[in-house]
């Protein structure tokens, strides 16, 4: 799992727009098509902390061709502050991967999730 956070952090770091119009942004996320079947059923989790942001409607993974797209107001968010609210998560999602127990995860998620979210909170301001 701690691994596995590690390389999720650096295939999000290497996020590239594939796409963009207002209101939809196709990001390419290399290594996502890797990520182990048992690990996608935390997707809600990611997708609450990335809509954290205020603004993004819509998260949807497609991990065959490594891409997610994102739906949003822009009225309310830009594609730049999206980008960098996604560092964000993930740069929090990795400082909280050492408090991770592998045997014990589902039960600490909650726990986890909101650590990660009030931090978020807090730097966002």
């Amino acid at each position: 799992m701690k691994s596995l956070l590690k390389s999720t952090f650096l295939y999000f770091n290497k996020i590239k727009v594939v796409h963009s119009l207002p209101g939809r942004l196709r990001l390419s996320v290399p290594g996502l098509n890797q990520v182990p079947e048992e690990f996608k059923k935390f997707e809600p989790n990611l997708t609450k902390l990335i809509k954290l942001v205020g603004g993004v409607e819509e998260v949807t993974y497609s991990y065959v061709t490594h891409k997610v797209l994102l739906k949003y107001n822009p009225k309310k968010v830009t594609e730049k502050d999206i980008l960098n609210w996604i560092d964000l998560v993930w740069k929090e999602v990795v400082k909280k991967e050492s408090a991770i127990d592998e045997d014990n995860i589902e039960k600490q998620l909650p726990e986890i999730y909101e650590e990660i979210k009030k931090s978020l909170i807090t730097q966002k301001g």
